[in-house]
């Protein structure tokens, strides 16, 4: 309700989107920033591919304040119906009532912070979900479709094609192949037939650096407010260690992770979880090494850390976790070390996301 009522203020990336999707149904480029930035209500690049500049241009067929609220009402609904999807599907035993205040509050109330950006976030987590209950179910062919419909406006999604390399189908290379074909398909034919815009998209996706702290927490961006802090007190930092440190962060991201589905797989206990247990924390793996993993994309980690926090070995520690989840204030400041707080406040879905990470390898490896 308090976002349907201002509406000149919120879901600005819809805003953008539509103009995007108005300028290309009219003939021009809205690749070209001098075309869609001097548009009342664009305030950025269009970096999705050309093939989406349909899906926005559907809204662009009604007045915006109608479109508005059409895309928001839509939003809502199919939020309502993920978190119930969420819970019958995927936390059996683990639902509970309290699964639904922890889905609204976890990494600083994602689920409010996508509603208000006004993004496809929402829309590529339930075409992600559905394709991660078909991989559990082995109805690979299905996974894929759902993957790639996911991975058709970020593109970043097809990471999760990795799931079908730890997977024990017969047919999971054929099936890895196809669908990397059908993705690149996807991609050179929107190049074939539109490559001006096809170029611009390229252009613009390599442009957009994206923000940090509160509003893009990733790992990357984290390194690099560490780093700046280092460099205002003992000098300049150059940017290569930066770039070989978030790269080596990764790497040990991905080694430990890789090396624990691997005991998963090799385990002598048959857990019928382990599956489950191998695709969260493949989640997980994708939000810490995303470059440009936004404040309301962290909705992808609401599922395994609820999951996690049920079914840790000291059940006791479920409240406190589940406190450390939801408090997150970036106006609490702990006395005496101002600049450590913030850091701490501006980044605390990440750091929430590094602790889940760690309670699954040390449950795991244990």
């Amino acid at each position: 309700l308090h976002i349907s009522a201002h509406d000149d203020q919120y879901q600005w990336d819809f805003r953008t989107h539509r103009k995007a999707g108005e300028i290309f149904a009219s003939g021009s480029d809205p690749y070209d920033p001098n075309v869609l930035l001097n548009q009342e209500g664009a305030s950025f690049l269009y970096t999705y591919p050309p093939a989406t500049l349909c899906f926005y241009w559907l809204f662009s067929l009604t007045a915006y304040k109608t479109a508005f609220h059409i895309f928001l009402l839509v939003k809502c609904i199919l939020l309502i119906g993920l978190i119930v999807f969420w819970k019958k599907a995927f936390l059996r035993q683990e639902g509970d009532s309290l699964f639904y205040l922890f889905s609204l509050l976890a990494f600083n109330c994602a689920v409010f912070l996508d509603l208000i950006a006004g993004n496809i976030n929402l829309v590529e987590q339930i075409l992600l979900w559905v394709g991660f209950f078909f991989y559990l179910k082995k109805r690979l062919v299905l996974f894929c479709v759902f993957a790639l419909l996911a991975a058709s406006f970020k593109m970043t999604p097809i990471f999760f094609l990795v799931l079908l390399l730890l997977c024990d189908h017969e047919k999971k290379y054929a099936y890895l192949v196809g669908a990397g074909s059908i993705f690149l398909a996807y991609l050179l034919i929107q190049y074939l037939i539109l490559p001006d815009m096809f170029t611009g998209f390229i252009r613009n996706a390599l442009t957009v650096v994206g923000e940090s702290g509160v509003v893009g927490p990733s790992t990357q961006k984290f390194v690099k407010e560490i780093f700046r802090m280092i460099s205002q007190m003992f000098g300049p930092v150059s940017p290569t260690i930066i770039t070989m440190v978030v790269i080596g962060l990764a790497a040990i991201v991905v080694f430990l992770s890789s090396r624990a589905c691997l005991l998963l797989k090799r385990s002598l206990i048959d857990h019928e979880d382990n599956q489950k247990i191998i695709l969260f924390l493949v989640c997980l793996v994708y939000a810490l090494i995303h470059p440009r993993f936004k404040d309301y994309a962290y909705m992808l980690l609401i599922v395994p850390s609820y999951y996690i926090m049920k079914n840790i070995r000291y059940t006791k520690a479920f409240p406190f976790l589940f406190i450390f989840a939801i408090l997150a204030s970036p106006h609490l400041i702990l006395p005496g070390i101002d600049i450590l707080s913030s850091i701490v406040w501006r980044y605390f879905p990440l750091i929430f996301a590094y602790t889940i990470w760690g309670l699954y390898l040390y449950e795991i490896y244990s």
